[in-house]
Parts: structure tokens; sequence; C-alpha cells
């Protein structure tokens, strides 16, 4: 049995027996009831007996409805926190990098957001004849990776992806004397423009490109 199973198996055992106990909360409920309709007069018996009966079958119904809907409930936020677990630990892989796959993350991060940047300029330029590429090309890190990456990301990008690039967009290509508050990551900042790649915003944005496939993998539906 796999742990996953074993979970959604308490959960389950759990929701049955909180059904259980209101079934037999409700069966309760009816003894009472009947009870009550016994001490009426004789003329008054069937007529009370039919409401009784109805009025116990209703009580059933509702019941079952709760128990079953506190059972579904129970399995959805065992899924939910699987999945939260999924996605945490595919968090902690990231944050446990080592400085070289973290670098080359970074520069995958300044290309990508710096190939949106530039592809907007061109667009401009075509459609409205308009130059928005701004003075410098701005390249925002945490404290803690401005001090030990800084220059080295950009020295790195420069000689590795960015090899391609024009020089007049190299040369505006520099570290902020800033820093920004992000987890980790980076924000390209072009003029007014800010791109942010922080982690948080990118773990986000695959979460909701990719939870229902993670959905399926740990599941078998698309539940």
């Amino acid at each position: 049995m796999t742990g996953l199973e074993k979970v959604t198996g308490k959960i389950i055992a759990d929701a049955e027996a909180d059904a259980r106990v209101i079934l037999e909360r409700a069966e309760a409920e009816c003894e009472a009831i009947k009870a009550k309709y016994a001490a009426a007069t004789e003329a008054e018996v069937e007529k009370l007996t039919d409401e009784c009966d109805r009025e116990c079958q209703a009580l059933i119904i509702r019941a079952r409805s709760s128990a079953a809907m506190a059972k579904r409930n129970a399995v959805l936020e065992a899924r939910a926190k699987l999945i939260d677990d999924a996605y945490a630990a595919a968090e902690k892989q990231i944050r446990s990098m080592s400085g070289e796959q973290y670098l080359d993350l970074l520069q995958k991060m300044l290309r990508s957001a710096l190939k949106s940047q530039l592809e907007g300029e061109e667009e401009s330029m075509r459609l409205y004849g308009e130059d928005i590429s701004p003075a410098v090309y701005e390249v925002v890190l945490n404290t803690r990776d401005r001090e030990t990456y800084g220059e080295k990301l950009l020295e790195a990008y420069r000689a590795g992806y960015g090899a391609r690039l024009s020089p007049a967009v190299l040369q505006r290509l520099r570290l902020a004397p800033d820093t920004a508050p992000i987890d980790g990551g980076l924000v390209l900042r072009c003029g007014p423009v800010e791109t942010n790649c922080s982690l948080s915003m990118l773990m986000a944005a695959n979460r909701r490109e990719t939870e229902a496939r993670v959905s399926r993998i740990l599941f078998g539906d698309a539940n």
C-alpha cells in the first residue's frame, strides 16, 4: 500500500466513522419522535404514524447527505494537501541547488525576461514606429544574491546566453544599484517596466499551468 493510499484510506475511514455517528444520531431522534407520537390518542395514531415515517425518512436522507458531503470534503482536503506537499518538495529542491546550478537558473530567467522585453520593443517599432527601449536594462536581485552573484551573473550571461545579442543591448545591461525584496530569482527593470522573475512568482505561475497534470499523476484522474 502506497503512502497516498494510506493517507486517503485513513481520511475515508474517519469520514465513514463520522457518517455512522450522524446516522446513529438521526436514528435516535427518530426513536424519540416515535415515543412522542405513541402517547397520542388512538384516533390520531394512523395519521401521526404516517407523519412520523415521513419525518424520519427526511431526517435520515438529510443525515446521509451530510455524511456523504463530509466524506467528500475530507477526501478533497487530503488531495489538496498532497498536491501542496508535492509543490513544496519541488520548491525545496530548487532552493537547495548548488551555486553553479542556481547561477545557471538566474541566467535562464534573465534570458527569458530580456527576450520578452526585446520582442515588445520590436513590436512597438513595427506597429507604431515608436522606440520604447530603455536607457538601461537593470537586473535587480535580493541582497543575498547580489552579494553572492552580482556581476558574476552578468559576466556569465554575456559570455553564454547573451552572446547573440547586439553589443548595444549588452552595453545597457547592468546590475541595479538597489535590491528587491524577493525570495530569489530576479527582476528585470526597463525604465518604468519591471518583469518579475522571482522564485515565488515563477512557482505560482508553474503551479497554475501544471496542477491539473500533477493531480492526474497523483490520483489517476482529472480531479
